[in-house]
């Protein structure tokens, strides 16, 4: 039987199955119309698995007929498996070729292939939206980006048309990758071991929980390596290439050289734990070394992040305040009010330590919130200022400094805005870490945030007309104190000049246009690891700050309102701050 008539036989078996199960549970389902009201689970079964259909090639089938056939089946391949697509190939490249190596997802429409009789080539030019390696590490492409692809062609023995050279990888529209790819955040741990540090890759799903063990043994990318630990040694991998999952129970089984020490394991045992647990339907891990549960001392103890406080530091009405969310409280009077030429305002994790650039030659901090709203004071719109300065603790002197972030750490970051100075971080009793950035040199920096792990650093910064936001490794001592950046990850496609940065969560940056005129600044959220979304903020803003997640993105505009999603547009929330800023 052939491979078409195979498949044709399947589906129409298929098809009939499923008509006859429909119509058995017509008769036996009715919708409920009376009886007690239950409160559901909120999670929606899953449906099937996307299957796409694949055909083996036709017999006297044109070369380009030959190749889109290919491509077709390849797409099928990553559902089930690539036999189908390589009977599209002549013998030798048909065990070399390697669809994994590196997918191509095409933008949209269909490609037009274009055949050459003189040497017998058939080109494709494709419009590139994103491409993913082996690894599943997913690069966005900027608007416009083409990539030709060429397949030589031959005929056998029986005069039929086949593919006798191409590159490795694969071509996938869009739609098709979004619906047989899934984002998978493998964790790995901080230097300190105790947060989680994830990393996004894109796997198939119909291999997604061995892939996703497979990467977290390889351990992480190398931008990230620095930053974080992981507990499986160096010549760790699985024993058998396949992570069963049986009643929501993953299976994995690593080889004897993953068996490091005793708190080696109980990390490593964790990370599989946290990483497969985030697959929809898995909710427990078994894992062996060398068919021995793997054990460990327990040791290992992984949180999320931590997220801000409730409250955001405020500045209103020349004053240091908070907003809570709906209210808007400031300093009183006797604190004093904010030095001249107070700007780009940041605040701690846990008891808020508000810190802030001056005339942007000072970075200074304020303990004036530590004590909560209670020692604070309603501000009102008519509320005047307060007129001598508040007291303030300088923490770093320099010239240009960017807005400061706060990391989990309670060092505060800064750098000069020129591009040309080093990474600064300061603690509040004085301890000042530098840490050279050469790859910064020569452009303008207009923002940075360190995530909420610590680990990596956000950076907004522009050469002549080009925005660039990059992600760097931070790697730290034992103690959490920054040693050095790593060498960056550019990431976000298509930016637009941009004023302002903030971690929306642990993989997420929003990124605030420096829109003008009568036109809602742009706003575009930026997966490291994933794929940006251009969206529109409000008129006129001109800070953006974030708690826990997109739904808590607020904006500050230029007469000082406060505004927050709602659903798919925003609406004002407040009123009176000149800036705000959630811990970070």
């Amino acid at each position: 039987m052939t491979a078409s008539l195979w498949t044709a036989r399947r589906w129409a078996g298929t098809a009939a199955l499923a008509a006859a199960a429909m119509l058995a549970l017509a008769a036996c389902t009715t919708i409920p119309t009376s009886g007690p009201v239950n409160e559901g689970s909120g999670v929606v079964s899953s449906s099937e698995p996307y299957v796409p259909t694949a055909e083996g090639p036709r017999q006297d089938a044109s070369p380009t007929a030959i190749v889109n056939g290919f491509v077709t089946a390849s797409s099928a391949g990553f559902a089930s498996d690539f036999t189908i697509a390589r009977q599209y190939l002549t013998p030798a490249p048909a065990l070399s070729w390697d669809p994994y190596a590196k997918v191509t997802v095409f933008d949209s429409g269909a490609l037009n292939p274009d055949f050459d009789e003189a040497t017998n080539t058939v080109t494709y030019d494709v419009p590139v939206a994103s491409t993913v390696d082996d690894s599943g590490r997913l690069t966005e492409a900027a608007d416009g980006t083409r990539e030709t692809l060429t397949f030589k062609m031959e005929q056998d023995a029986d005069g039929q048309w086949r593919i006798a050279e191409l590159e490795d990888g694969t071509i996938l529209a869009r739609a098709t990758f979004a619906r047989l790819f899934t984002p998978v955040s493998l964790v790995f741990a901080s230097i300190d071991q105790t947060t989680e540090v994830p990393e996004r890759r894109w796997l198939p799903q119909n291999k997604i929980a061995t892939l996703a063990a497979r990467e977290l043994v390889e351990g992480p990318s190398t931008w990230l390596a620095g930053a974080v630990e992981t507990g499986f040694p160096a010549a760790s991998a699985l024993e058998v290439d396949s992570v069963v999952v049986d009643n929501g129970v993953a299976s994995v089984q690593l080889n004897a050289a993953a068996a490091g020490n005793a708190a080696e394991r109980s990390l490593a045992d964790v990370q599989m734990h946290l990483t497969l647990t985030g697959i929809p339907g898995i909710t427990s891990v078994d894992v062996t070394v060398g068919g021995i549960p793997i054990g460990g001392d327990d040791s290992a103890d992984l949180q999320p992040a931590p997220l801000p406080d409730a409250a955001a530091a405020a500045f209103v009405n020349g004053r240091l305040g908070v907003w809570d969310g709906e209210k808007v409280w400031q300093v009183r009077e006797a604190v004093g009010g904010l030095p001249a030429g107070s700007r780009g305002l940041a605040q701690t994790f846990g008891e808020p330590t508000a810190a802030w650039i001056v005339n942007g030659s000072s970075l200074v901090a304020s303990t004036a919130l530590a004590k909560g709203v209670s020692s604070l004071d309603a501000a009102g719109a008519d509320a005047e200022p307060a007129v001598p300065p508040m007291e303030t603790a300088t923490l770093y002197q320099g010239s240009g400094l960017v807005a400061p972030s706060a990391d989990r750490h309670g060092w505060f970051w800064t750098t000069q805005d020129d591009g040309n100075g080093d990474f600064i971080a300061v603690t509040l009793d004085g301890t000042i870490a530098k840490m050279p950035v050469d790859w910064l040199r020569g452009t303008s920096v207009q923002a940075l945030a360190v995530s909420r792990d610590g680990a990596r650093i956000a950076v907004l910064s522009r050469t002549g007309d080009k925005q660039s936001l990059e992600i760097a490794s931070v790697v730290r001592g034992d103690d959490g104190a920054p040693l050095t950046i790593g060498e960056p990850l550019l990431v976000g496609v298509d930016l637009g000049p941009s004023i302002d940065l903030t971690w929306v969560d642990e993989l997420t940056v929003a990124v605030l246009g420096g829109g003008g005129g009568d036109v809602p600044s742009d706003l575009w959220l930026v997966d490291v690891g994933g794929l940006t979304t251009a969206q529109k903020s409000v008129t006129g803003a001109v800070g953006i700050t974030a708690r826990e997640k997109e739904r808590s993105l607020v904006v500050v505009d230029n007469q000082n309102r406060v505004f927050a999603r709602s659903g798919t547009v925003w609406s004002q929330v407040g009123s009176g701050p000149a800036e705000l800023s959630y811990s970070g």
